[in-house]
């Protein structure tokens, strides 16, 4: 699990959707729209994000809150700790069972940070793909109407175990998806969790790559491009605004 991810927007991501061939998500128009939704170094839960979801056959960007509200939850009461969703409790949890089967999206990302235990301490990791793409978290999502009337679109992503690699820094990890995979994913036809469970496995261990951080990136008010450079491994490491939270 990460408690922060990057995403910087350089281009058009493409994602293919059963029945519809290739076609362009519109992340471009969004950020023409939201400007501050192109480069970020230090996503945070509560914060909109980018979320590519079918409507109407083709893949469509929205902006949506990181920690999903479900429908039918009370203004006076809302859940917390709701920005990921176990891959494991998906089909037999009542928060996240209506969202897997009718509502699904993929988060992009640059890369997530998590904090590995070092003698007592935690040092921050970026991990990112070793090929430079962007990679393409599966996400679950949902409507909810607030007091005043207003639609609040919020989603959550979806963790699974960790792979090889990532299990000697934390034993989860997003799940993320290739191009085959979030066809389906993303494919509002296919709603049996036997279909869906299988894709949701652990990314294979040549996919990434992790180096060493500044703490800078514990604290939510930093966020720039020196936060994915690499540096010493500190194994003072403070952990003051840490946050661990692909859970």
């Amino acid at each position: 699990m990460c408690g922060a991810f990057v995403y910087v927007y350089v281009g058009g991501v493409r994602y293919q959707v059963v029945g519809s061939g290739i076609e362009r998500a519109g992340i471009g128009e969004l950020i023409a729209s939201r400007p501050e939704l192109g480069s970020r170094y230090n996503i945070r839960p509560t914060q909109d994000v980018i979320t590519v979801i079918s409507e109407e056959g083709r893949p469509v960007a929205r902006p949506m809150r990181w920690g999903l509200i479900p429908s039918w939850a009370k203004p006076e009461k809302l859940p917390r700790n709701t920005f990921n969703a176990r891959d494991d409790r998906l089909a037999s949890s009542g928060m996240w069972r209506g969202p897997f089967s009718r509502s699904r999206g993929v988060v992009p990302s640059n890369g997530f940070f998590e904090w590995k235990k070092t003698d007592g301490s935690k040092q921050p990791m970026f991990i990112s793909p070793k090929n430079g793409e962007v990679l393409q978290f599966a996400a679950v999502y949902d409507s909810w109407i607030n007091e005043n009337g207003e639609t609040v679109e919020s989603c959550a992503i979806v963790t699974t175990g960790a792979n090889d690699f990532i299990s000697s820094i934390h034993d989860r990890m997003p799940a993320i998806l290739d191009e085959e995979t979030v066809a389906l994913w993303l494919d509002p036809a296919t709603t049996s969790s036997d279909s869906l469970q299988p894709i949701l496995m652990p990314a294979s261990n040549d996919l990434l790559k992790s180096v060493p951080v500044s703490t800078r990136v514990n604290s939510f008010k930093n966020d720039d491009p020196g936060l994915v450079q690499e540096v010493a491994e500190d194994v003072s490491a403070d952990t003051v605004g840490q946050l661990g939270l692909f859970d």
